[in-house]
């Protein structure tokens, strides 16, 4: 439904923008055109800040599938291990491919840890290594899935020591997808 919302602000911008555009070569007044270009504009971000100020972070269990139209992918398992100067993550991620009949490629998928001050963090390349020299090559989460695929990886987040209230996010799309009315977001404990 917000995408629907959005699409249609879109198109409407588009043709008051046209319509002020055409008035500007007949040499015509704009004035009420770039009123309601305004009013648009501000009705759209007031009701994008309302939902934004009314989002939720809802914890759920692991294993639970958060999905992206058939793009679904779960934090299957958390490990954790601790260096000298910081706490590394392991994030079991599983992929599911759902659709009735077509492959799946995400579109720019990510996964982040978020702490409870809102700190944000993304999976640590040079740990990734690490993990992979002792593991093996991970697929990443941009992997194309057939029909019915899924998939497991694992991502490894470095975080400083001691750092409480850890959270799993996993989001999809573009970022224009920001511009969507905010929903509210489903998030993995991870310690």
């Amino acid at each position: 439904m917000t995408s629907l919302i959005f699409l249609l602000t879109v198109l409407t911008l588009i043709v008051l923008i046209i319509r002020i555009i055409v008035k500007l070569t007949r040499r015509k007044p704009v004035r009420r055109g770039l009123i309601v270009l305004g009013v648009v504009v501000g009705v759209y971000g007031l009701g994008w800040m309302v939902f934004k100020l009314t989002q939720e972070v809802t914890p759920v269990p692991l294993g639970t599938e958060v999905c992206f139209d058939d793009w679904c992918a779960t934090v299957a398992k958390t490990e954790q291990k601790v260096s000298d100067d910081s706490t590394l993550i392991i994030l079991h991620i599983e992929m599911f491919n759902n659709a009735r009949g077509i492959a799946q490629t995400p579109s720019e998928p990510r996964v982040h840890l978020l702490g409870a001050n809102g700190t944000a963090w993304p999976y640590s390349a040079n740990e990734q290594r690490t993990y992979e020299k002792q593991n093996g090559i991970q697929p990443g989460i941009a992997h194309r899935l057939e029909l019915h695929q899924s998939m497991e990886t694992a991502l490894v987040f470095a975080v400083p020591k001691n750092t409480p209230g850890l959270k799993a996010l996993i989001e999809e799309g573009p970022w224009i997808t920001n511009l969507l009315f905010p929903v509210d977001e489903q998030v993995f404990l991870a310690r």
